[in-house]
């Protein structure tokens, strides 16, 4: 992990099979297509669906929880890394990149400008295998590079304020970085490995670039419940939820419910 990020394996895969298998059902339901799956959705779905097709799809990956049974797979690594008291993401952010659509990524970004403390660990989990033209990239040891000296580039945004779009996970007031000034590369990544990494590091994707398939994969944070972060500050707004707690939480909670 010296270089910011890194890629693992899924202890447990039956976890993401299960998920990617409701995820895939639902999608035919709200699509009304049984022919459609991850990799065919942008040759099934028209441009002005997809926007509402993404947040019902979201809506139901948040309110059944799926990144929580999804976790299930990987326990045994979050507790080495985290302890045993860890908070995850309330909502994680479902992400659908079509082929050649800028509009579908945000482009490279560091999530510490927007404010996200470096105790929250991100982790970047695929539904399918990303090859380089589709996978995300990452700066090694960006994490190491000061925030304000970051180079942006200009980009204008149809995205407002606490709209669907900025839910899913798109910001208001983007801070993109100017591509290939910091030498990014991508990382592909077969279907049941996950990226592990900082959020000061500098990642994302400008567009997918693989004609043949859109790119289907979910984020979610991560932290201790003991770590330094202000969960309860109006910007996290509710945004973490127990995945887990130590015995020790367990018994120091009952002892001080009784005083």
């Amino acid at each position: 992990m010296i270089t910011g990020y890194k890629k693992f394996k899924f202890d447990k895969i039956k976890y993401l099979d299960g998920v990617k298998s409701l995820l895939l059902k639902e999608l035919k339901k709200i699509s009304k297509n049984k022919k459609i799956n991850f990799a065919n959705y942008h040759t099934h779905i028209k441009n002005e669906q997809h926007q509402l097709i993404q947040w019902k799809l979201a809506k139901y990956f948040r309110e059944k929880k799926l990144h929580i049974v999804c976790f299930e797979g990987i326990r045994g690594f979050l507790y080495r890394y985290f302890g045993q008291s860890i908070l995850i993401q309330k909502k994680p952010f479902l992400r659908i990149a079509r082929p050649f659509m800028p509009e579908d990524n945000i482009g490279l970004h560091k999530d510490t400008i927007y404010g996200q403390s470096p105790y929250e660990m991100s982790i970047h989990i695929p539904l399918m295998n990303l090859g380089k033209k589709s996978c995300l990239k990452f700066v090694k040891n960006s994490h190491l590079i000061n925030d304000k000296k970051i180079e942006f580039i200009k980009s204008k945004t149809f995205v407002k304020k606490g709209s669907k779009q900025h839910k899913l996970g798109k910001p208001y007031e983007p801070k993109k970085i100017k591509p290939n000034k910091y030498n990014e590369k991508p990382l592909p990544l077969k279907y049941g490995e996950f990226v592990f990494f900082s959020p000061a590091i500098i990642h994302g994707q400008e567009m997918n670039l693989d004609k043949n398939s859109t790119r289907f994969s979910f984020d979610v944070r991560v932290s201790s419940k003991f770590f330094p972060v202000e969960f309860n500050l109006k910007k996290h707004n509710g945004s973490y939820i127990e995945f887990s707690k130590s015995p020790i939480d367990i018994l120091a909670k009952r002892y001080f419910d009784n005083q």
